[in-house]
């Protein structure tokens, strides 16, 4: 979102590296359990580099391309499981650690996911890589003139959002110790919601890691409100939708107040 487009593809590539790593890990079980949070990331990695390939280099539609890989990514993940479900009994002990192992008393998930946070922290905030993912964001006709690649920048942009969907799908299934090609449905749509909620313009260029960590709590407290009110959660999807819809509509506002401002500004000093 940050480099002005938005992937939908992420559920589905959650979902294709659950299938892919739990099919094998119920077929070789005496794998490392790390061997699969390698293979996640890879799959992740390639799925978002062939998204990147289309946006990027090919210059489609970002959200047309993605699309149409989520559409493509949902077959291979049918196809690959063959509709079959994978239960408990089939996750080895290494795998489902992720979900049951503590470090001071804190699931191993939620430090990686510390982790993951503070490592898209200092990159957007501390590297040249990060500042150009912004800049395209921002304008791209100015970063053209400044000599960004945009299409490097997008393609890494999409390699690493493709990653960390990739590792989500791992990370999913040994934390629910179940798995099937359905898993991760309408997981983009929450994504966007809650990077939205998080102050990240839909436009590009705007938002940060703390802001959208705000927005997963914000989001999180939602969805729980909505489970324990009988009736509503046939409902969440259209309140979710709902959300998305009042928070984009908040951006816009508030981004043409601030160039409003802006203009008043300059105006001001002619």
């Amino acid at each position: 979102i940050l480099t002005g487009g938005i992937d939908i593809s992420i559920g589905a590539t959650l979902s294709l590296t659950g299938v892919v790593c739990c099919r094998l890990m119920a077929e070789n079980p005496g794998v490392p359990a790390v061997v699969w949070v390698l293979l996640a990331l890879v799959i992740g990695a390639l799925c978002g580099a062939f998204n990147g390939l289309l946006v990027g280099y090919f210059k489609m539609v970002p959200m047309i391309a993605t699309l149409g890989t989520m559409y493509a990514f949902r077959g291979f993940s049918f196809l690959f499981s063959g509709g079959e479900w994978w239960f408990p009994h089939q996750f080895t002990e290494g795998y489902l650690k992720f979900s049951t192992f503590r470090i001071l008393g804190v699931p191993a998930i939620l430090w990686i996911l510390i982790l993951v946070i503070a490592l898209a922290f200092l990159f957007l905030g501390f590297t040249s890589r990060g500042r150009r993912i912004y800049a395209i964001g921002t304008n791209r006709d100015s970063s053209k003139v400044a000599g960004i690649r945009e299409e490097r920048v997008v393609f890494l942009a999409m390699t690493i959002c493709g990653m960390l969907a990739g590792l989500s799908g791992m990370l999913y299934t040994a934390n629910y110790a179940t798995c099937s090609y359905s898993i991760g449905d309408s997981y983009e749509m929450t994504a966007i919601a809650i990077c939205i909620l998080g102050g990240v313009s839909i436009s590009g260029g705007k938002g940060k890691v703390d802001g959208v960590v705000i927005g997963f709590l914000m989001m999180s407290v939602i969805t729980y409100f909505i489970s324990l009110l009988p009736g509503l959660s046939v409902w969440s999807d259209a309140i979710q939708g709902a959300i998305i819809i009042a928070a984009v509509a908040l951006n816009i506002y508030m981004e043409r107040a601030a160039e409003k401002r802006a203009l008043k500004e300059r105006s001001a000093l002619i």
